[in-house]
């Protein structure tokens, strides 16, 4: 089922840092709401766990270097437990490619088109996804190779352009309300930057899966990086207003004015999403389907595109009746049970694989 489909070390750290970053931006507002000022530390500390947390996934990958999560767990549980593992990351990746479409969607309607039927981004949004998906991993790989670096220039476009603008005194005083703060606030994102779990699917594609390691390392410290950027840029620009808006990089690009000549850049956020959200979707959707037909022994994933895309719509539109029902979900709900599945359940598989000796050293 894998086929002959490889991908470099470069455009694997690539894929991770484009599905991070796109969770990353999503979560900034509710951040802020948490910690405050302090909300750069809890970048920091939720890419410190973030990089725990990838030190299992790599330590499964190089034990297992040539086969999936859903192929080496019926290996370790057998046949039933090892499908119950499967179905568990199917929902896992079918969630998180329902969640960024309502997003995508969200932004759309929100701020852009309001009088567009939620149903007619979904289905257009999700079509082009799926199209990819059909072509395969490289497809996926090589059309992020031209995303995702027209989406950090927006990026980094939209923060140069505001430091005029930024006031130090927002950071201060530091920790003025304690730890507790810091540490609920990090818990989002954490969850976020612990999506390298995609690597648990995506590591046989590695053309040297040995290096998988490196490659999450590389993936998770660079969008925590970004990540740290737009919360600084975020706190020293708007202040208290960051925790206002959902979309915080809109945000930031109205308050762009360049000699009275460049100003109300809201495109470039339209463009960015876009760019980041096509192959973040796209590898969500991948993995849902790959995962599927491996849980079932099916011979291809490709047949299962088509329904997998018309339940992402479907669910994308049901699941939330407003934005902030689904911020609610995202921020308060969610972060304990994907961590639990991202950092939680790769553990438990480690360690039995080691305590039976089952699968590679792991050099």
């Amino acid at each position: 089922m894998l086929g002959e489909e490889k991908i470099s070390g470069r455009q694997a750290v690539n894929l991770i840092i484009t599905t991070l970053l796109s969770g990353s931006i999503i979560v900034t507002s509710a951040i802020h709401k948490q910690a405050n000022r302090d909300s750069w530390l809890a970048i920091l500390l939720s890419t410190a766990l973030a990089l725990l947390a990838g030190t299992v996934i790599a330590a499964l990958g190089r034990r297992f270097p040539d086969q999936t999560i859903i192929q080496y767990g019926r290996q370790l549980f057998g046949r039933l437990p090892g499908m119950a593992l499967g179905l568990l990351f199917v929902v896992l990746f079918l969630y998180m490619s329902i969640l960024i479409t309502r997003w995508v969607t969200e932004l759309l309607i929100t701020m852009f088109m309001p009088d567009t039927p939620l149903v007619v981004f979904a289905i257009s949004f999700v079509g082009v996804c799926a199209y990819g998906v059909r072509h395969g991993l490289d497809v996926l790989a090589r059309t992020n190779d031209i995303f995702l670096p027209v989406a950090l220039a927006l990026l980094f476009f939209i923060l140069i352009s505001n430091s005029p603008d930024m006031k130090i005194q927002n950071f201060f005083p530091v920790l003025e309300e304690g730890v507790m703060p810091v540490l609920k606030g990090a818990l989002p994102q954490a969850a976020i930057l612990a999506q390298s779990i995609i690597m648990v699917m995506l590591t046989p594609f590695l053309n040297k899966p040995r290096e998988v390691k490196g490659v999450i390392f590389r993936g998770v410290i660079t969008t925590g990086l970004l990540a740290l950027l737009i919360m600084v840029s975020s706190i020293s620009v708007l202040g208290n207003r960051t925790d206002r808006t959902m979309f915080v990089l809109l945000l930031l690009s109205r308050q762009i004015n360049i000699g009275e000549v460049i100003e109300r850049v809201e495109p470039f956020v339209l463009l960015l999403w876009l760019s980041i959200g096509v192959t973040s979707l796209g590898i969500f959707f991948f993995c849902t389907v790959l995962a599927t037909a491996q849980t079932f022994n099916l011979k291809e994933y490709k047949a299962l595109v088509l329904p997998a895309g018309v339940l992402i719509i479907t669910l994308s539109i049901l699941l939330w009746e407003h934005n902030i029902e689904f911020m609610v979900q995202i921020v308060q709900v969610l972060p304990p049970f994907l961590l639990a599945l991202e950092a939680g359940l790769p553990l438990l598989l480690l360690v039995v694989a080691y305590l039976r000796g089952i699968g590679g050293v792991g050099k």
